[in-house]
């Protein structure tokens, strides 16, 4: 069991947003306009649950190269980005809805947890969600693409810096007293490596029975059906620290 935890870190999409209709469509549009031909979204989990492919970018010329197209990666990233923000954030991100009730928020707050997201989404397009939902006062902390020195999930280092960050301004957390929520395998593997407790969420898109024992397999700790289930998670967490205490 961890220790008392006091930092609640989350990942954004799959988890705090729904970006079955946004940046996965993104992805499906972007290739099929390249190639010409359709991908299903199982066809994008299957490069997802592989591992490696946090950057959706990434995943998208991938796909496209793979079906034996040759695109720079920058006219896919242009393409990309014209469908998934659009010209005046007018895009398919305008269309994602919450996967987590502000009320959750406002609870874990109260609660006395410090919160932060971990993300591989660019700066601008995670603070504009933040603010689209109102959640500026809940995430205080937010590690982006831009702040990840090129070394994105799976790899540890965007978790290990949100924790360097913290320090950095007086509020020093150890690994174990902090956990990440996250949807994918990416999420689980960078948790683990970075000694925080890993805690997979289930997006309500995906096969809940098939993605629960693959993050379980990948390291996950915990699993939630929601992440509204979070703070009854971090309470029986809290008991058990009580109980090893006395």
């Amino acid at each position: 069991m961890p220790s008392r935890i006091k930092l609640v870190l989350f990942d954004m999409d799959g988890v705090l947003v729904d970006v079955s209709r946004s940046y996965r469509r993104a992805i499906e549009e972007t290739v099929e306009h390249f190639t010409g031909r359709k991908i299903t979204p199982a066809t994008i989990q299957r490069y997802k649950n592989a591992g490696g492919f946090n950057d959706d970018w990434k995943l998208t010329h991938t796909i496209i190269l793979d079906i034996g197209m040759q695109v720079p990666f920058s006219r896919v990233m242009q393409e990309f980005q014209r469908r998934y923000r659009g010209e005046h954030w007018d895009g398919f991100i305008a269309q994602e809805p919450p996967l987590v009730q502000t009320q959750t928020l406002q609870h874990l707050r109260q609660q006395g947890y410090l919160m932060g997201i971990v993300t591989g989404r660019p700066e601008a397009e995670a603070r504009w969600t933040i603010e689209r939902f109102g959640w500026q006062p809940y995430f205080p902390l937010l590690v982006a693409m831009e702040h990840q020195d090129g070394r994105g999930k799976p790899d540890p280092y965007p978790i290990q810096r949100a924790l360097a960050m913290l320090e950095a301004v007086g509020m020093p957390i150890t690994p174990s007293e902090a956990v990440y929520v996250g949807d994918s395998v990416d999420d689980m593997i960078a948790a683990q490596a970075a000694g925080v407790l890993p805690v997979g969420v289930i997006p309500p898109y995906l096969d809940a029975e098939a993605h629960g024992a693959l993050l379980r397999e990948r390291g996950a700790r915990y699993l939630l059906n929601r992440t509204d289930e979070l703070p009854e998670l971090l309470a029986e967490l809290e008991a058990a620290s009580v109980r090893r205490a006395s």
